[in-house]
C-alpha cells in the first residue's frame, strides 16, 4: 500500500519519432520503474513528432500496463523539443501538480535481485519530497552517493533506510559528472519552469541539456541525491546508442535476473 503523500507528483517519460517501441515494451517488466510511476498521481507518456500510428500503438500498449485512471497521454507535433517540455509542464501546472519524476524512455530500473531488495525503501524519497523543500532530487545511477562521486554535501540527513545528500551544482565538474543532466530525477514543477523559461535557450535536446548544464556549473543551484542505485540507461537508440555490447547483454543488466528475461530475450529476435 503506497503512501499518503500531500505533494501531487507527475512521472514523465517522453519519446520521439517511431523507431523506439521496444523502449515502451519494456515497460511491462520494469518493476523498479513502475513502482515509481504507480507512487504517482499522473502517469505522463509524452510523443513528441511521432506518427499517429506509433502513438495508437503505444497507447494501446501503455492502457494494459498504467491504470487508466492515471494515464495521460500527451502529443506534440511540429514543435521543438524545447517546446514540447514547455507545453507538457503548462498542461501538468494546470493539473495541480506539484513535483514531476522524469524518467526517459531508454532509462529503466536495474532488476537485479540485489537492488530489488531496496524496493521496500522507495517510498523514502516520497516522504522526502513531501516533508522537505527540494527543487531538484536527482536519482539516476549512483551520481548522487557520495561514496561515488566523492563530493562533499553541504547537508547529509536520513529518512528510515536511504540517506539525503546536498550539493552545489558548481562541484560536479570537479568529478566529471554533469550537474545537470536528462538522468532520472523529481523536481518541482515551478522550479522545471523557471529553468525552460530561461530566455533564448536552445531548442533542441542536446544544446538544451549543455546550455543547462553550464548555468548549473556557473551558478550555486542546490542538487539533491540519494545513496542508492534504482535507474540507468540502456541508450538503445539514437546518438548515444551503445555499441560496445550487443542489445541482448545490454538489457540483461536490467533483466536478466527476472522471471520474465525469455520473453525480452524473444523479443529482441
Amino acid at each position: 500500500m503506497f503512501l499518503n503523500i500531500k505533494m501531487k507528483i507527475a512521472s514523465f517519460t517522453q519519446t520521439y519519432g517511431d523507431k523506439r517501441y521496444l523502449n515502451l515494451q519494456l515497460l511491462q517488466y520494469d518493476a523498479i520503474g513502475n513502482d515509481f510511476r504507480n507512487r504517482c498521481d499522473i502517469i505522463v507518456f509524452s510523443f513528441h513528432n511521432c506518427p499517429e500510428s506509433f502513438v495508437d500503438k503505444s497507447t494501446e500498449l501503455l492502457q494494459q500496463i498504467y491504470p487508466k485512471s492515471k494515464l495521460q497521454i500527451l502529443i506534440h507535433n511540429d514543435v521543438s523539443y524545447l517546446e514540447s517540455i514547455q507545453k507538457s509542464l503548462l498542461y501538468l501546472k494546470g493539473r495541480g501538480v506539484d513535483y514531476i519524476l522524469q524518467i526517459q524512455d531508454d532509462q529503466h530500473g536495474v532488476n537485479t535481485m540485489e537492488i530489488m531488495k531496496n524496493m521496500k525503501n522507495i517510498g523514502d524519497i516520497f516522504k522526502c519530497l513531501d516533508r522537505y523543500d527540494m527543487d531538484y532530487l536527482h536519482i539516476f545511477e549512483n551520481e548522487g552517493n557520495k561514496e561515488y562521486n566523492r563530493l562533499t554535501p553541504k547537508v547529509e540527513m536520513s529518512i528510515e533506510n536511504t540517506k539525503f545528500y546536498s550539493y552545489d551544482s558548481r562541484d560536479f565538474k570537479n568529478v566529471n559528472i554533469y550537474a545537470w543532466n536528462d538522468g532520472t530525477y523529481f523536481a518541482k514543477i515551478k522550479f522545471l519552469e523557471a529553468l525552460f523559461g530561461i530566455p533564448n535557450l536552445p531548442q533542441d535536446v542536446w544544446g538544451l541539456e549543455l546550455a543547462l548544464k553550464a548555468i548549473f556549473d556557473q551558478h550555486a543551484i542546490t542538487r539533491w541525491g540519494i545513496d542508492k542505485i534504482y535507474f540507468k540507461a540502456s541508450n538503445l537508440y539514437g546518438a548515444n546508442v551503445n555499441t560496445k555490447i550487443s542489445q541482448e547483454d545490454n538489457l540483461k543488466r536490467f533483466f536478466g535476473e527476472l522471471p520474465s528475461w525469455e520473453k525480452i530475450r524473444k523479443m529482441l529476435k
